[in-house]
């Protein structure tokens, strides 16, 4: 008997789940290898921990990155890792539903269905993270009305309009979750003269940024280590700081959202404008998000419950009712 697995390949998180609910995975998209050999030292959150700790000939390596799939040798030994630790044995046949950025193009599309068969996956089926996200946020994605959604994820925000299990307007921007963590290192470099992790930046994404600044008086400490020495210091970062940091890339993330609704019928605009937008991804659990984009756009946005598992949880809708989701048959590639 064949195991029904969904899969969320992201930049930052990969998660997997079986439609039965005995495998619940979460692990970060990260890949440690040993460059003098190509073996793989560490995969998934303990790969992660190493970013600031491993030497110098093992690179962490994220094999997606910007909404696309940068090396897809790689990505198979990140899937095959997770079917490992899954419990999945190299026999298993397992029948795959896997989410793809809406802005790959059709080479891309097959090339990440190869990574999971090369991964051991005996079937694979591709769906569109938006269309995957509104699934799992249960809009009405089959019905004859606007359903919005926008996934503002770690490599990549996407906005889509869909209507009668199609998308009819969409946008896409190389700018999420990472790209903000790396504008607050950037930052931290330029004024201070220093260097932050990674899970530093991020960590004071989560703490103390707002694109609104009602965190602009909030500080925290965090360790770093000088350009020009290497000296470990310890750092003061404000909010405001973080804030002016990751300005320019909130303006493009708002930009595309307008060009995504205005380029939407009459119909569905207004369908929008009753209804709202709903937020998917990591990002949209940031402070103040949901407030900035709707008053910049000029409809309520509102993040989902968990936004960082409506794609997950809309692969295992498809999962479990195949023959619903064959119905949006332009977002589902067998």
């Amino acid at each position: 008997m064949a195991l029904l697995v969904a899969l969320d390949v992201g930049t930052a998180t990969t998660r997997l789940a079986t439609a039965d609910g005995s495998v619940s995975m979460s692990e970060s998209s990260v890949v440690a290898i040993d460059t003098r050999n190509g073996d793989i030292v560490d995969v998934g959150d303990s790969a992660w921990r190493m970013v600031a700790r491993s030497p110098r000939h093992v690179v962490n390596f994220r094999p997606l990155a910007n909404g696309t799939t940068v090396d897809f040798d790689v990505a198979a030994r990140l899937i095959r890792a997770m079917f490992d630790r899954a419990g999945f044995g190299r026999f298993s046949r397992v029948h795959v539903t896997m989410s793809v950025p809406s802005l790959a193009t059709s080479i891309e599309r097959r090339a990440l269905r190869q990574a999971a068969l090369q991964a051991g996956a005996s079937e694979v089926a591709l769906v569109e993270s938006t269309i995957a996200a509104a699934i799992g946020a249960q809009l009405a994605v089959e019905e004859p009305v606007a359903s919005p959604i926008m996934v503002l994820g770690a490599g990549a925000t996407e906005t889509a309009v869909m209507s009668l299990g199609g998308i009819v307007t969409h946008r896409s921007v190389r700018v999420g979750g990472t790209h903000l963590d790396e504008a607050i290192a950037d930052m931290l470099r330029t004024r201070y003269g220093v260097v932050i992790a990674p899970h530093v930046a991020a960590s004071l994404k989560i703490d103390i940024a707002s694109p609104l600044g009602s965190l602009r008086k909030e500080v925290r400490v965090v360790p770093a280590r000088t350009v020009e020495t290497g000296q470990p210091v310890s750092v003061e970062v404000s909010g405001g700081l973080v804030e002016a940091a990751i300005t320019d890339h909130v303006r493009t993330v708002v930009r595309s959202v307008k060009e995504c609704l205005s380029e939407a019928p009459p119909d569905l605009a207004q369908d929008v404008s009753v209804r709202g937008i709903t937020l998917a991804g990591g990002v949209a659990q940031m402070t103040d998000v949901s407030e900035l984009l709707t008053r910049e756009v000029g409809v309520e946005c509102r993040a989902a419950p968990q936004p960082d598992l409506l794609v997950l949880r809309g692969l295992l809708r498809c999962v479990n009712d195949v023959s619903a989701l064959r119905r949006t048959s332009r977002n589902f590639d067998d």
